[in-house]
């Protein structure tokens, strides 16, 4: 055991190996920003907590200093997001709750953005189907409340109330990084039959990420305890997905998934399995025809939902 004070201002105390952060710690950034987890040869490596000035709070599975393996991340919105991370992006399959409308995802992730099969949930109806790029894109179909489905297709349109009102800017910006291809377009929904409700014609169910056995987060061993590892169990921690996907009937008859986040003051991985439950008396239906539009996560994250009836 140690502790140090940096000439940065930042604070250290907990277990050292050979001179370099190896086991439980706690490391306070000036700023106001801390970490309370495991190190590996002097990187955050294994279970811990980081909480950010502005609030957000990580807890998870940590490799080289990256979020890596199974984690849930509370914005400073009350938005949620649990499930896969891989190389410090969420990755794999994960769930994201806005908490400002009744509205989930729950699909793959791809370098920090949704990409694959997944699903759109409210307590009205759901869509289910393939996204790229956070947007949602070719055949789909939605399913309702009245024990329907209606298929279809998303094509990506420009938008017609896009302006770019400051042309040197994004084309400076675009020459500084990665070309947005769908910037200034927006998925536009196409129906094409509706049918009673069949499970064989719904998508493929999104799977989670297989971590490749050398990409594992294990704890480090410590002086004070024995060596460790810590495992996740997905589907354990968010079984429902598994079981609801089959049979949505069930799902409907006993409306399980309620939308409302609710807010904890410290909140614990032991506590991010399962539903969020909301308030008794809440009825947050969404119009099926209105055009939803959410966008978080520091402006990447875009649930953009055009349901034509």
């Amino acid at each position: 055991m140690g502790c140090a004070l940096y000439p940065n201002g930042d604070y250290y105390e907990g277990e050292y190996r050979n001179g370099l952060r190896n086991g439980s710690g706690k490391y306070v950034f000036k700023n106001g920003a801390r970490y309370i987890g495991h190190y590996h040869k002097g990187m955050k490596q294994g279970v811990g907590t980081f909480i950010y000035p502005d609030g957000t709070i990580y807890e998870g599975e940590w490799k080289a200093d990256l979020k890596h393996g199974y984690g849930a991340y509370y914005y400073a919105n009350d938005d949620v997001y649990e499930g896969q991370w891989r190389n410090g992006f969420q990755e794999g399959m994960g769930c994201y709750t806005c908490r400002e409308h009744p509205i989930k995802y729950m699909g793959t992730w791809e370098k920090g953005k949704m990409c694959g099969p997944g699903q759109i949930m409210t307590r009205a109806f759901r869509y289910h189907g393939i996204w790229k790029d956070n947007f949602p894109m070719g055949s789909g179909c939605f399913t309702f409340n009245s024990d329907c489905m209606q298929h279809g297709y998303y094509v990506m349109t420009k938008d017609p109330q896009y302006d770019k009102v400051n042309v040197g800017e994004d084309e400076q910006q675009e020459e500084g990084g990665e070309k947005d291809p769908y910037k200034g377009m927006v998925p536009i929904w196409h129906p094409r039959e509706v049918t009673s409700h069949q499970v064989a014609r719904l998508p493929p169910a999104p799977k989670p990420f297989e971590y490749p056995e050398s990409e594992i987060s294990v704890t480090p061993p410590s002086e004070l305890e024995e060596p460790s590892a810590y495992k996740y169990d997905f589907f354990k921690d968010i079984a429902q997905y598994d079981n609801l996907y089959l049979d949505e009937k069930v799902l409907m008859q006993y409306d399980s998934w309620d939308m409302e986040v609710i807010k904890r003051e410290t909140p614990t991985t032991k506590d991010t399995g399962g539903e969020c439950e909301g308030k008794e008396g809440d009825d947050p239906y969404l119009n099926p025809d209105a055009v939803i539009g959410q966008s978080h996560y520091n402006n990447t994250i875009k649930l953009n939902l055009f349901c034509i009836l």
